[in-house]
């Protein structure tokens, strides 16, 4: 994508963010699978744990753009936002695209959580960009979610990742 195109993506998953924390009361949590929000509203309501409303916020860029946006999870191609992935596809599709965590975060960077990287169990979206101390982030990790939090907002911080679309 062109620089013109990734502002105009990541202007949409914020507003795709902002909008699911402030109607968070008709958002739920589930890890099920495949993911049924994808596209869907967050004023109509929606269920979907941290790794689907990640991929629930790239997919609704993608439904608004004249352009494609690509799915986090590296699904392939004639697959893509199929409803299949979770943190470790996050991790993996986007693995070389590290942000080092003294670095400025741009909004739709993904933080990855969990004791290992083998082993990653919950991720948040970056919606406004700063550094470890002023950006924040939008995590659905649980049925009070989404809602904002900041970077370090758990201890079991693993990496920072910048998705393919974004990069």
């Amino acid at each position: 994508m062109t620089p013109t195109e990734k502002k105009k993506a990541r202007r949409i998953i914020r507003r795709y963010l902002e909008r699911s924390e402030a109607v968070r009361a008709g958002i739920h949590y589930s890890q099920a699978r495949p993911m049924t929000h994808l596209g869907v509203s967050p004023e109509q309501g929606y269920t979907a744990d941290c790794s689907g409303y990640v991929t629930g916020a790239f997919k609704w860029a993608d439904k608004w753009l004249p352009f494609h946006v690509k799915d986090p999870n590296g699904r392939p191609a004639g697959s893509h936002y199929d409803g299949w992935g979770y943190t470790g596809t996050l991790l993996a599709a986007n693995a070389r695209r590290r942000v080092p965590l003294n670095r400025r975060f741009f909004l739709g960077d993904i933080a990855l959580y969990g004791p290992s990287l083998s082993r990653t169990g919950h991720c948040t979206i970056c919606r406004q960009g700063g550094d470890a101390a002023t950006s924040v982030w939008s995590s659905h990790g649980n049925e009070a979610g989404p809602y904002p939090t900041r970077l370090h907002y758990r201890r079991d911080l693993l990496v920072v990742v910048r998705a393919e679309a974004l990069a």
